[in-house]
């Protein structure tokens, strides 16, 4: 009898433990799912926002802004739904933004046609919650304001508001078209303000039908079908450009059906293309020879800065001078990128300057007009190019993302024949960065800001230019209609391929941050729920153990037990780990006691991942212990991660894909001390408790 009873209490907390393991693994394995979970406030969502819903499709010829009351107005589509969140949300915003008068807001896709199978067998009583969390899918992260981009098309999407008051005065188009009445109103509206808000909520949810999750998020992105796209807007666009005096032709990708504003560059200024190059004379004469014939801009001057040729290779190039004419600077140093455009730029004379890649090819006519044309506007800092490997269709660069990771190239070795998550690969672009294998701006510009910054000597140099372009409060543009061929890596090699020059690349890294710490894991053109470091632009999510609910966890720091004596430990967890020590560029909001004022606070990252061999790990709870140097030990538990990796390698063990684990420490939470590390695992089942020295020690500061 009493081995009955024992079997069935074991059995009900076995399987309260799979249950448990079973709801993590089906959070964890949809990045999106455990975002809405983490993310969206569960605090109640009350609102007296005096506001009324305007269907886009309503705006037709005889719509009037001042046939309301409210004070806001809200536009979304009606095929959608706003979030129930979405009246506390933009009350929320402008209260908090009093100099803001017209704002959009994040959304993302609610299927109509299909339920994800985890729904399924959600219990009854779990209502409506579920059931959202079950259909919302690939969620649509806008960039703050963007004049370049909204040139391209309506990004503002599904969602924006508006202080009725402020517009009333606006003309209304009165066309047929509700797409052209609100996109020109839009053009408008943002001209008429200083300040153009972005609320960071995802407030709207836009119905799609289809087949299954992945037909969906497939056809999405790979649509480029919006509001402004096309010469159908062109001549809105026109007049839009017209009330701020700017004048473009618009000329129209025949293929992609995209219509790109050839901005006027009658006035002709000299542009100073700097090329810095060392022992590549081949590829230095294919690039000098591109430009000169694929350029219908011809006011150029080329200057070729090298920094320690040999002799032979130095009189080839001075050979080629005599075919290709061009400014040929020697100065034999150690290879300094930024140092060397700099010495070109002092040798220059051009209004603007054009960084450029000694493997670069030109393969285009067009391609220098339309950089210096959208270089000339007041709000441009930096213009770039896409870039594509020789020969081929793949995608080289389409812009700088600043990722989780540092910053990366979105969308690298993909196929550029097709659109890619709301047209990265298609349409002008502002974003946070461009590449200075191509980088054109004015010399105001580059004056201004002193050149590139010579402390980051090979990597991250543009990515710190642009940086500071985006901190003045100017824009760097991604203009995808100007194509060149890039043959990436002729002139150093792969970094990522040689130990040293990793090391080197990792402390540049650091520099650039140390430089710019508030950009730090953040990119305000994607959002942080895109900044992955893959290609694609998918959803993603504690991918980086971002910190979720701030430290409040840290409540759950507690004095525990002795460590067993060693002798008598059973070391049975296997484990690794992968980063241990203070976070260099972060900090952390903490609540103060009173529960209402933060402060922030310097903190602590541990993260890497364990598992019990030959047992079913769904079983165990782990917790990180912290041993200071007189033997007290403080627990903390950890977060548990989803780890397709390592299940992979270790694919024989039992419930392994949540061997992940992560914990966050913030200053203050134990005394400061050098603390060692250990593991313990608690079986759920039994009264079994596994003990582990991680071999890593952490100082935690005062």
């Amino acid at each position: 009898m009493i081995r009955k009873i024992k079997s069935s209490i074991q059995n009900k907390l076995y399987n309260k433990c799979i249950q448990k393991y079973s709801d993590e693994i089906r959070l964890q394995t949809d990045p999106y799912l455990i975002w809405i979970n983490e993310t969206e406030s569960k605090r109640a969502c009350d609102s007296s926002l005096s506001a009324e819903v305007v269907c886009i499709e309503d705006c037709g010829q005889d719509f009037k802004i001042d046939n309301n009351e409210y004070e806001y107005l809200i536009f979304i589509s009606k095929n959608g739904r706003l979030s129930n969140r979405a009246y506390f949300e933009i009350e929320d915003f402008f209260n908090n933004n009093n100099d803001i008068d017209i704002a959009y807001a994040d959304e993302d896709i609610w299927t109509t046609d299909i339920v994800r199978s985890a729904a399924k067998s959600q219990k009854d009583s779990q209502g409506d919650k579920d059931n959202e969390i079950a259909r919302r899918i690939f969620p649509w992260t806008k960039p703050v304001w963007s004049p370049d981009t909204l040139l391209s098309f309506l990004y503002f999407g599904n969602i924006f508001v508006i202080r009725k008051e402020k517009f009333i005065g606006i003309e209304w188009l009165k066309d047929t078209d509700y797409k052209r009445n609100i996109y020109d109103f839009v053009l408008k509206a943002t001209q008429q303000v200083n300040t153009v808000g972005h609320i960071d909520k995802v407030l709207f949810h836009l119905y799609q039908g289809g087949n299954s999750k992945e037909e969906i998020e497939n056809t999405i992105m790979h649509k480029t079908d919006f509001i402004g796209v096309g010469k159908y807007y062109d001549d809105i666009k026109a007049s839009a450009m017209e009330r701020i005096g700017v004048h473009a032709e618009f000329i129209e990708d025949k293929v992609t059906g995209v219509s790109y504003p050839l901005y006027d560059v009658s006035e002709n200024k000299l542009v100073s293309i700097i090329i810095p190059s060392k022992d590549n004379p081949e590829v230095l004469k294919q690039c000098i020879k591109s430009v000169y014939e694929h350029s219908s801009y011809t006011n150029f001057e080329i200057i070729v800065v090298d920094n320690g040729s040999g002799e032979k290779n130095q009189q080839i190039i001075k050979e080629f001078k005599k075919d290709y004419a061009f400014n040929y600077v020697y100065e034999p140093m150690e290879f300094n990128f930024s140092k060397m455009c700099n010495i070109g730029f002092e040798k220059s004379r051009g209004e603007y300057i054009l960084l450029l890649n000694d493997d670069m090819e030109a393969i285009e006519d067009l391609w220098l007009t339309r950089m210096v044309g959208q270089a000339g506007l007041n709000h441009t800092g930096a213009v770039g190019a896409k870039l594509l490997y020789p020969q081929t269709t793949l995608i080289q660069h389409a812009g700088i993302s600043n990722t989780i990771y540092g910053p990366g190239h979105k969308l690298k070795q993909m196929e550029d024949n097709i659109s890619y998550y709301y047209g990265r690969n298609r349409f002008i672009y502002d974003l946070i960065g461009v590449t200075a294998a191509c980088l054109l701006m004015r010399r105001e510009v580059y004056k201004a800001l002193g050149g590139l910054y010579e402390g980051l000597a090979v990597a991250y140099n543009d990515v710190d230019l642009c940086f500071r372009i985006h901190e003045i409060g100017l824009f760097n543009v991604q203009r995808n209609d100007v194509v060149l061929y890039h043959h990436e890596s002729l002139s150093r090699g792969d970094d990522m391929q040689d130990e040293n020059k990793l090391k080197r690349l990792l402390a540049e890294k650091d520099k650039l941050y140390s430089r710019h710490e508030h950009l730090y894991r953040h990119d305000p053109f994607i959002g942080t729920l895109l900044n992955s470091g893959e290609p694609q632009y998918f959803c993603r999510w504690l991918e980086g153990y971002e910190i979720v609910n701030s430290l409040d966890h840290n409540d759950k720091l507690e004095r525990g037990r002795k460590l067993p004596d060693k002798s008598k430990m059973n070391n049975a967890i296997m484990l690794s780990i992968e980063e241990c020590g203070k976070e260099k560029f972060m900090k952390v909001p903490v609540t103060l006691s009173g529960g209402k004022e933060k402060e922030l606070k310097d903190y602590y990252l541990v993260k890497g991942w364990s598992y019990v061999p030959g047992a079913d790990n769904a079983r165990y709870e782990v917790k990180l212990l912290f041993v200071n140097s007189k033997g007290m030990v403080w627990e903390l538990p950890v977060q548990r991660r989803y780890r397709k990796d390592v299940a992979k390698i270790i694919s024989g063990e039992k419930n392994v894909e949540l061997s992940g684990f992560c914990c966050w420490i913030c200053e203050g939470a134990i005394p400061a001390d050098t603390y060692e590390l250990w593991l313990t695992a608690k079986d759920g089942c039994s009264r079994q408790r596994l003990y582990r020295d991680t071999n890593k020690k952490i100082v935690i500061e005062g």
